[in-house]
């Protein structure tokens, strides 16, 4: 069919015969020859509407005229085209429309109302273009093409699209982009109208093929919805929402030089908007502002998102991104109150309204969290995250992209001090986090939590040194507050990860290889019996009044895993674990009123050759306990390693003994530690670590004594609960 025959081919909704099936699949509701058309065709009334029965049988009346006019163009259609066949049909099959994605056409069952018509001036007006088509035909038959339009195309604007595309054959490519942007422009206003017209029809778009309309129209009914309510009267059309500044820009989006460049004074206004009314339309244009900051660095991103601002400005961009994060939570607060105190932010009749909007914000804040290196900005963006912290419970995947970050700043070895306390902060509040859900409350990221933290903290503590230690205790002494939110929960992580180390011990015991050893004899092992060690020492307290913790059934596993730990390879150098471990035991034993005997594992240590035979001279400084699991061959035998094992016996002896001096059981606790400790003294050629060993020994004497003293007082029997009441006075 000649391109001059448009008009006419969109009046008649009718096909060449050469059309193929993949033609005929594309113009949905056109009869398959004239004689069904006809048949099918009803005139229409001059009121301007139509039936959804007459849209789809072709929608305008027949005269004779028409006859004989749908004759002179089948014959011209009988004419063959040179060098054309049916294989290059698809090649004439063009969509007018300049939106983004060819509409689905609906069909009959989806249209509830009657789409208005063309008036009779345009019905004319086709007419006439169709008989000038005719008369050229001839000439143009080169230029022949099949037109098919989609149905939501107003034929009041059938002339203009005509003569549009009859030049754009002699365009150039930068007058078609010209040409695309006034299309562009023009769809926009031609959805605009039918919108008003047939608003139960551009829902049904909007709904099936929202591409077709070319912009994103959802954010103009959440801004009227808003602004009734306190906002001002102007319409949002972006993610967030733009004002008149970017009326004339949307066609450009993708391009810089067409985004709206961000000032000083236009933020100032947004945020004086913000501050006096809350205006919802302000509070989105300064969130559009801050998604394109946030991807400001990121290329990839930059080129699959659509913006509308730009900020050039350095100064700008800081007040931007401060001015968003403080504000934003305030703006949802006041928009998002739920109807119960206390209950999620998607039970407030607004969220639906504002639900992509609060989802687009949590994402720009992750990418702003993701980039930043300052640590006083990765501060500022930890704090007003946590503020948000209700909204980031309602989307489960942006809360899991948020907790990974948290965990990332709680865990960099670069990570300041104060980021590393205000993410364990946010993980907390995050946490602690409720969500009710059919009249129940839950706490749906407690477990995820308390699981990721701790397996956050032992990939950490792989590397273990002078460096390092301070930040490995800071983490797990936070760890630890978490651990009692919810004791039984962190009853049923503790179980797991307990019975883990215990697995290694086992395998590490039977199988005994350099393999097995190695997932025992390592920092990462350590950590987590020092980890475990101090939950239960923290939780595990006997309180007068109160029944006991759930986790205080898991002392006993674990202080069966450490000392079964201490004695797998009882070597001097090891030592360091092995003061490592019973420290560990000595404290737990302490905080939960739990008898541990580890003079045993001590004592063993004053028999081991290492002490008995003379030392060598040695000119290496102290070994550093803190930070060492096994020692270095040049210590070994020497006189500073010999004096350093000494050191840390007296030290652990002291703390296994302290909960106990003023026990009535103490003389007869001490007993084999005083006579070890002695019989090591006299045969020992260190008489400087003899000397310090005999010092603690008459303390624990004078401690004996004293017990014994008021021991003799007492009237009564052995008996367990007079015992308990026994006190050193």
């Amino acid at each position: 069919m000649a391109k001059s025959n448009k008009g006419s081919s969109k009046r008649h909704n009718q096909k060449s015969p050469r059309t193929d099936k993949k033609v005929e699949k594309a113009s949905t509701g056109v009869s398959k020859n004239k004689k069904d058309k006809k048949a099918n065709t009803k005139p229409i009334e001059k009121s301007g509407k139509m039936s959804v029965e007459d849209f789809f049988s072709g929608g305008f009346a027949m005269d004779s005229e028409d006859d004989a006019l749908d004759q002179e163009l089948q014959q011209l259609e009988q004419v063959p085209v040179e060098g054309s066949d049916d294989d290059d049909d698809e090649d004439f099959l063009k969509i007018t429309t300049p939106a983004k994605a060819p509409a689905k056409e609906p069909t009959k069952e989806d249209v509830d109302e009657p789409m208005e018509d063309v008036d009779e001036s345009s019905q004319q007006s086709e007419e006439e273009q169709a008989e000038e088509g005719t008369d050229s035909e001839e000439e143009d038959d080169d230029d022949e093409e099949m037109i098919v339009t989609a149905p939501d195309n107003e034929a009041d604007n059938d002339e203009e699209d005509d003569d549009e595309d009859d030049s754009s054959d002699n365009e150039d490519d930068e007058d078609s982009k010209e040409k695309l942007m006034r299309d562009a422009k023009k769809h926009k206003l031609e959805m605009d109208e039918l919108k008003k017209r047939d608003p139960e029809f551009y829902k049904f778009l909007e709904k099936e093929d929202a591409g077709l309309l070319g912009f994103d129209m959802s954010e103009d009914e959440d801004d009227e919805n808003d602004n009734n309510d306190g906002g001002d009267d102007e319409d949002v059309d972006d993610e967030y929402g733009s004002g008149d500044e970017v009326d004339d820009q949307e066609s450009n989006m993708q391009n810089d030089k067409s985004l709206v460049t961000v000032t000083k004074a236009m933020l100032d206004k947004w945020v004086e908007q913000i501050e006096t009314k809350c205006d919802s339309t302000a509070a989105k244009r300064l969130l559009a502002a801050f998604k394109s900051a946030t991807r400001m660095a990121d290329e990839e991103e930059r080129e699959k998102t659509t913006f509308i601002y730009k900020v050039i400005d350095p100064n700008v961009f800081n007040s931007v991104l401060t001015s968003a994060m403080h504000y934003a939570p305030i703006v949802f607060k006041r928009y998002l109150a739920p109807k119960k105190e206390g209950g999620s932010p998607r039970s407030s009749s607004r969220w639906s309204v504002w639900q992509t909007t609060v989802k687009a914000y949590l994402t720009s804040l992750l990418y702003l969290m993701k980039s930043l290196t300052d640590s006083n900005m990765q501060y500022l963006a930890i704090r007003e995250a946590e503020k948000c912290t209700v909204y980031w419970a309602c989307f489960e995947k942006q809360a899991k992209d948020y907790l990974k970050i948290l965990l990332d700043y709680y865990s960099g070895l670069g990570s300041a001090d104060n980021v590393r306390i205000q993410s364990f902060l946010a993980i907390r509040t995050l946490a602690s986090s409720s969500v009710t859900t059919r009249n129940k409350t839950e706490v749906p990221f407690l477990d995820t939590c308390l699981k990721n933290l701790y397996l956050t903290f032992v990939h950490s503590c792989k590397l273990t040194n002078t460096h390092t230690l301070p930040a490995i205790n800071l983490m797990r002494n936070l760890a630890i507050e978490l651990y009692g939110f919810d004791q039984t929960t962190s009853y049923q992580q503790a179980f797991v990860y307990i019975r883990q180390l215990g697995i290694h011990l086992r395998g590490a015991m039977q199988t005994k290889s350099d393999e097995t050893f190695k997932s025992v004899y390592n920092w990462q092992y350590v950590h987590c019996i020092d980890f475990w060690s101090n939950v239960l020492s923290s939780y595990c307290q006997p309180v007068d009044g109160q029944e006991d913790s759930p986790l205080k059934s898991l002392v006993y596993p674990l202080t069966q895993i450490a000392l079964g730990a201490v004695r797998l390879i009882p070597t001097a150098q090891y030592y360091p674990l092995r003061f490592h471990i019973l420290k560990s035991m000595a404290s737990l034993s302490d905080a939960t009123n739990v008898y541990i005997p580890l003079a045993p594992y001590i004592l063993e240590i004053l028999d081991s050759a290492e002490l008995k035979n003379k030392a060598k001279p040695s000119t290496a400084k102290p070994l550093d306990w803190d930070i060492h699991l096994r020692a270095p061959k040049p210590y070994l035998r020497g006189r500073t390693y010999q004096d350093g094992i000494i050191d840390q016996v007296s030290e652990v002896l002291t703390a296994s003994f302290k909960p106990y001096f003023h026990h009535i059981s103490f003389p007869e606790m001490v007993i084999p530690t005083i006579i070890g400790v002695k019989r090591f003294a006299k045969k020992s050629k260190n008489a400087k670590g003899s000397r310090k060993l005999l010092d603690l020994v008459k303390m624990l004497e004078v401690k004996s004594n004293a017990i014994l003293i008021q021991r003799a007082k007492i009237d009564f029997a052995p008996d367990s609960n007079q015992a308990r009441r026994f006190t050193f006075a």
